[in-house]
């Protein structure tokens, strides 16, 4: 993925290369394979510092953190175009035709055709890397406008004046801006990047299909914008942010900044910041946690309480929300005032505009509407739960003795979003009916952990709704459905950043295709594009930040909101919200209970080179298990669907040619008793010499088995777990406690005295659709503790750049994109 910042201030700053540093090592996460820094000071010239390696290895060693400077630009490095390597790591500074330094996120898809037509237009291409690209074609189109400055200023001058600005912009400022336009519309791809010129004042950075986010504000050093491709870089050292479009760009200095379009109509703004709702301490690592995937997993019941808060009503305020119904007019208008507080520009204005409202007759005359439920506003004092809840912090901070006041405004906002979100959630169910009445299909798409939340809904519709859907990832969609949709059909995209560029694709080619189908997303950043651009309605997800890379929260909320849109068919809504209770309740638990069955589970399994997963009925569940483990110990792991194990799979137990590295140490161990003294040339010399060396370390093949309650289930479970474990499995099992289970999983077969079984059990559910909130969550805790002790491990061992970690393991990112 990759991920830039840049940072500006008014005047050098001699600790600008620690503001530097501290902004890299918050994008570590989006890229680690290089990490690069390039400054601007106060005499012009470019001092650039990259190399191979994380944020956290290179800014000490390159000194990144020493640098003093006005300006900055950086990049972390996912790579994708070019290996790496030093010469591919990015910014690139050019001085091909003009000096200036860029950087890049994202892919620019046509680099291998750009390459060569660079050269031919006299441009020295030093590397395979596409961010040289992008920044050599604005260099290109920048050196032009310098030649001929008059037909792009006059552009440039022309729609300034269009807006109705006055302010100064430097000339080159505008030729910059002009450029960085040009360039994108010679470039194929989705990205965003950032250029400077060391005798132009600021920076210039686009946004063309990949996020990025811009901020203002002021500290010890003086006033500062700062951009990044990760939000929270900018929380980092503002809330107060600049409104940026997808297709927009941006110039700014220290104070001073423009807002341009890419793409054919040419235009300029300066929109007014607004402060974020949230804050750095949102997406931040909290005691007693060392890692964010630890304390995403734990805060899983807490992500269900917001679920349970917007999906369903609540006995405590029906009567306060049926007063707001009775003015809906008066409670809108009164939320527009409270929001309009987000434009405050500084902590005096904020609190100037509060005093106001507080005084303000829209509110004076609900407040006095509402007094018949003033316990319910006493209840609800001190403790906002609503998105606006940073800004109601922010307000009782700055007035501490208008807490009924902010109690009223959180309920405001939960009612409002309430009613939105049980509105669709009933629209959905309605075009789910009316699709099965007319034949229609309804296809869940989405990609990675959220297609396995997609497979486990299907278990839930068929169980719940009498509903088929057909789960599926953009590529099996394209392939098997696309050409073959009906408007009768129904769309359901599932995704947690909402910018999926697999699923963009696949809601804009159904839209051209059949415009007549219904599109609708589930997903958790409300303001990205496919729910605001690609889709009639959706559903929000709830489960706030998720900065691992490794998704948890995430999948859990997709999860419980996906078993509510079926269960919604056949249960009441006060019987759904009662069981979403027991699966916040089972999660708890199962984190209490289970922990030191996990850890002997995890510390059996960190090292072996390989397992499968057997989901029975539960292939979802058990996909998504085996990615947890792929993704963050690095092992290879594979979900089956338990009884098909036995079609083909299977025949990876007994003798195989999987080895770990404990095994190469026994094997060393063996050659090392027994060599007495013989020389030989090695290799398969002495595996033909000493047969014993490989023979001795054939080991079981792990089985991990997911098995929920139903009577069927369990029969299964138990035939395959005698089926594999007297061929050479061990068996690990999830389960409900259940005798029979145990008893299948613990006996030992004979003849196999190396035998293991573990027995993880979940607390009782009663219901097999809710065993997969418990399962997730031991899942998950298996895959972080496993992460944990093999990263640990190989630190032991002092392997370079192993890759291993829960957060941020190699060749994996995803961007944090949540507002």
């Amino acid at each position: 993925m990759c991920g830039i910042v840049s940072l500006c201030y008014g005047s050098e700053v001699t600790a600008l290369g620690h503001e530097a540093g501290e902004l890299l090592k918050r994008l570590e996460y989006r890229g680690y394979d290089s990490t690069g820094a390039s400054f601007i000071g106060d005499d012009g010239a470019i001092r650039l510092l990259k190399k191979v390696g994380a944020p956290s290895r290179v800014v000490p060693e390159l000194g990144i953190d020493q640098q003093a400077g006005q300006r900055f630009i950086g990049q972390v490095r996912w790579a994708t175009y070019g290996a790496v390597t030093d010469v591919n790591s990015q910014p690139h500074h050019v001085r091909c035709k003009v000096e200036m330094v860029g950087a890049h996120n994202g892919n620019i898809s046509n680099t291998d055709a750009l390459k060569p037509t660079l050269t031919a237009q006299g441009h020295k291409v030093v590397s395979d890397n596409d961010g040289e690209m992008i920044t050599h074609l604005t260099e290109d189109a920048y050196a032009a406008n310098r030649l001929d400055p008059a037909p792009a200023l006059a552009a440039c001058r022309s729609a300034y004046a269009a807006a109705g600005l006055k302010g100064a912009v430097p000339d080159g400022a505008f030729l910059l801006m002009d450029a960085a336009r040009k360039a994108d519309a010679r470039a194929e791809g989705s990205y965003a990047a950032a250029f400077a010129d060391p005798k132009v004042p600021g920076v210039v950075a686009v946004k063309s299909g990949s996020s990025l986010y811009a901020g203002i504000g002021t500290d010890a050093h003086g006033d500062f914008v700062v951009v990044s491709s990760d939000l929270t870089s900018v929380l980092s050292k503002t809330r107060m942010l600049i409104p940026l479009s997808e297709g927009e760009g941006i110039w700014f200095t220290e104070r001073e900044y423009l807002v341009f379009t890419l793409g054919r109509d040419f235009a300029f703004s300066v929109p007014r910041p607004k402060r974020s709702k949230l804050n750095v301490r949102d997406t931040g690592l909290r005691a007693p946690f060392r890692y964010f995937m630890d304390q995403e997993i734990a805060s899983a019941p807490d992500n269900l309480d917001e679920v349970l808060r917007y999906y369903f009503r609540a006995p405590e305020t029906e009567g306060l929300f049926a007063a707001f119904e009775d003015r809906k007019d008066l409670c809108k208008a009164l939320v527009d005032k409270v929001l309009a507080l987000y434009e405050a520009p500084h902590e005096t204005a904020l609190a100037a505009a509060f005093g106001a409202l507080l005084e303000d007759p829209v509110h004076r005359e609900l407040a006095t509407r509402v007094k018949a439920h003033a316990d319910v506003l006493r209840a609800h004092r001190g403790q906002p739960v609503s998105d606006e809840r940073q800004l109601l912090v922010d307000l009782e901070r700055l007035d501490p003795g208008a807490q009924e006041a902010l109690a009223l405004f959180d309920l405001l906002f939960i009612w409002k979003k309430r009613r939105r979100v049980t509105r669709h959630l009933m629209e959905l169910v309605q075009a789910i009916r009316e699709t099965q009445k007319e034949g229609g299909r309804v296809f869940l798409v989405a990609s990675g952990t959220s297609y396995h939340a997609a497979l486990v809904a299907a278990t839930f519709f068929n169980s719940l709704s009498g509903v088929a859907v057909f789960p599926c990832n953009p590529g099996m969609f394209r392939s098997m459905y696309l050409n073959a949709l009906q408007p009768r059909d129904l769309l359901i995209g599932i995704t947690q950043s909402g910018e999926t560029k697999d699923l963009v694709d696949i809601f804009t080619d159904v839209r051209g295709r059949v415009p007549g189908l219904r599109r609708i997303s589930l997903v958790n950043n409300e303001n990205s594009r496919i729910p605001q651009e690609l889709s009639e309605f959706y559903l929000p997800i709830l489960c706030g930040p998720e900065i691992a890379v490794a998704a948890t929260k995430s999948f859990l909320n997709q999860v419980a909101i996906l078993y509510v849109l079926a269960a919604s068919f056949s249960l009441t809504e006060r019987k759904i919200a009662a069981n979403l209770e027991r699966a916040k309740d089972l999660i708890a638990e199962t984190l209490r209970t289970s922990e030191a069955d996990v850890e002997e589970a995890a510390k059996r399994l960190y090292l072996e080179p390989s397992l499968h997963i057997l989901g029975t009925g539960l292939i979802g569940l058990a996909r998504e298990g085996a990615l947890k483990i792929r993704e963050v110990v690095l092992n290879h792991a594979e979900g089956y669907d338990a009884a098909e194990f036995k079609h083909g799979p299977n025949t990876i137990l007994g003798k195989n040619t999987l080895f770990s590295i404990q095994d190469l140490a026994g094997l060393l161990e063996v050659y090392e008793q027994h060599r007495d003294g013989r020389p030989f040339s090695g290799g398969i010399e002495a595996l033909q010499a000493w047969p014993e060396l490989v023979e001795t370390r054939f080991s079981n093949y792990p089985l991990l088995f997911v098995c929920p309650s139903e009577e069927r289930d369990i029969r299964i479970t138990i035939s395959q777990i005698h089926t594999h474990k007297i061929r050479g499995a061990d068996i690990l099992l999830i389960a409900e406690k259940q005798p029979e289970l145990a008893l299948a999983a613990a006996g030992q077969p004979m003849g196999q005295d190396r035998y293991w079984s573990k027995y993880i059990e979940v607390p009782f559910s009663g219901d097999p659709n809710l065993f997969v909130f418990a399962a997730s969550v031991a899942l998950q805790r298996l895959a972080f503790r496993m992460s944990v002790l093999k990263m640990e491990y190989l630190d032991r061992l002092t392997v370079a750049d192993h890759g291993v970690h829960p957060d941020a393991p190699k060749n994996v990112s995803k961007s944090i994109t949540v507002d």
